[in-house]
């Protein structure tokens, strides 16, 4: 039994490639009958988002390699095979496990830590057990896959910090109006910037929204994409008033709204708070609105420090995720790996430690003056090292076909580390 991916995502594979790749629902039938077809798996699962295809597999024996893949992949969609390959990863044996849980958990994602995936990964493989397609070893990895996401996101804070300009935006304003629902909506602009900031904030509940802009025709093509209504800037002291939350981001020299107009909108809201969020560059709006009460006011630089300290603590949030998954990939191939072989790991893990151990208490008592913090980290020192060799045999032993060779292997990997039955 050899579990095997191989697929492409964000990282190296364009848009313009992914997309020719992608596979959607209504498909994933006939793509998952070629898959097992084509590359002789017993099980499989075909995994498509906008940012990644992969290609789950089961195979009895050894997994086919990459080009035979890459080939299948480029005459099914229509590809060039040398656009392909370079493109293309493949991972086996506890290294694919490893990677389905990191992709589960959003540690592989392009927006790291977002929880969008795990629900896509869930379709994937329901779509695919629905098929016929999957058995006892799928079934069991993508359940797990399931469990380990959850953990990592009970377990850390990889997914609470928001990562984008217009979710720290959302993020702010949630705190100034209790509910965002009921407030209005104004943006200032049509291009790409209001697009993600209307559907940050719809996603917040905000449904009343304004889209005011210098070409009306933009301005409605946007309001008719967000469910909102469209107005020439030039309606501005009327249209102002009404928004709770302002967005702006108009290309424009000279500054759109400056203390007057937000001064003789609050009169209009009777002193009712307003939330601007500046993320023009050069600004629209005039600093010194800040200054006025119940107006508060963020600029793109406020919001983007914001978001690089976000995204700072969500990468040292990785740290403390990877010995999870470590310790459910080892978990997961317990239950795949003969009783002998678990033992004979179980005996080589305490055999290095000892023998660690060991030299740890030769070397410091060799060194005299050091403190209690310092005799913790020498000792921490060789547990890392005995671990990290440790890991390879333990990944070999674990990703093995197991079969008639297996006492011979146990027998030279005993004789290998001096372990005595």
């Amino acid at each position: 039994m050899e579990i095997c991916v191989t697929g492409l995502n964000h990282k190296a594979a364009p848009v313009e490639l992914r997309e020719k790749l992608a596979v959607d629902a209504p498909a994933l039938g006939a793509a998952l009958a070629d898959v097992r077809g084509a590359l002789s798996a017993a099980e499989a699962v075909v995994l498509s988002t906008c940012n990644r295809v992969e290609l789950w597999t089961v195979h009895e024996e050894a997994a086919p390699g990459v080009d035979r893949v890459a080939a299948f992949l480029a005459g099914r969609h229509g590809v060039a095979p040398d656009a392909l390959a370079p493109a293309l990863y493949r991972h086996l044996g506890p290294e694919a496990v490893r990677h389905l849980f990191r992709v589960a958990s959003g540690l592989d994602s392009m927006v790291l830590g977002e929880a969008q995936i795990l629900g896509q990964v869930k379709d994937a493989y329901q779509a695919a057990q629905a098929e016929g397609a999957t058995g006892r070893v799928l079934n069991r990895l993508f359940q797990t896959a399931v469990h380990v996401a959850g953990r990592v996101r009970s377990s850390t804070t990889i997914g609470e910090r928001n990562v984008s300009v217009p979710s720290v935006a959302t993020r702010l304003a949630g705190k100034i109006f209790q509910d965002l629902a009921s407030k209005t909506l104004l943006i200032l602009g049509a291009g790409e910037m209001a697009e993600l900031a209307a559907a940050a904030f719809r996603t917040r509940g905000m449904t009343r929204i304004l889209v005011a802009n210098r070409t009306l025709e933009h301005a409605r093509e946007l309001a008719d994409r967000c469910g909102g209504t469209a107005h020439p800037l030039e309606a501005l002291p009327l249209v102002l008033p009404r928004g709770d939350v302002v967005v702006s981001c108009l290309r424009s020299e000279s500054y759109v709204l400056d203390v007057a107009q937000v001064q003789a909108a609050l009169l209009v809201r009777r002193q009712e708070p307003v939330f601007l969020m500046d993320v023009a560059v050069p600004r629209n709006i005039h600093p010194e609105v800040n200054r006025i009460e119940n107006v508060y006011l963020f600029n793109i630089d406020d919001l983007q420090a914001i978001v690089d300290q976000n995204v700072l603590e969500r990468q040292r949030e990785v740290e403390r995720c990877e010995p999870l998954i470590e310790e459910e990939t080892q978990g997961f191939f317990r239950d795949f790996t003969p009783p002998d072989v678990t033992q004979l790991l179980a005996e080589l893990r305490r055999h290095l430690h000892a023998m660690g151990e060991e030299e740890v208490r030769r070397t410091l008592g060799k060194l005299n003056g050091l403190s209690s913090p310092q005799r913790d980290e020498v000792a921490e020192l060789a547990r890392r090292i005995i671990n990290k060799v440790l890991h390879p045999p333990s990944e070999a032993l674990h990703g093995q076909r197991h079969g008639t060779q297996d006492h011979t292997i146990i027998e030279l990997v005993r004789k290998m580390f001096g372990i005595n039955k």
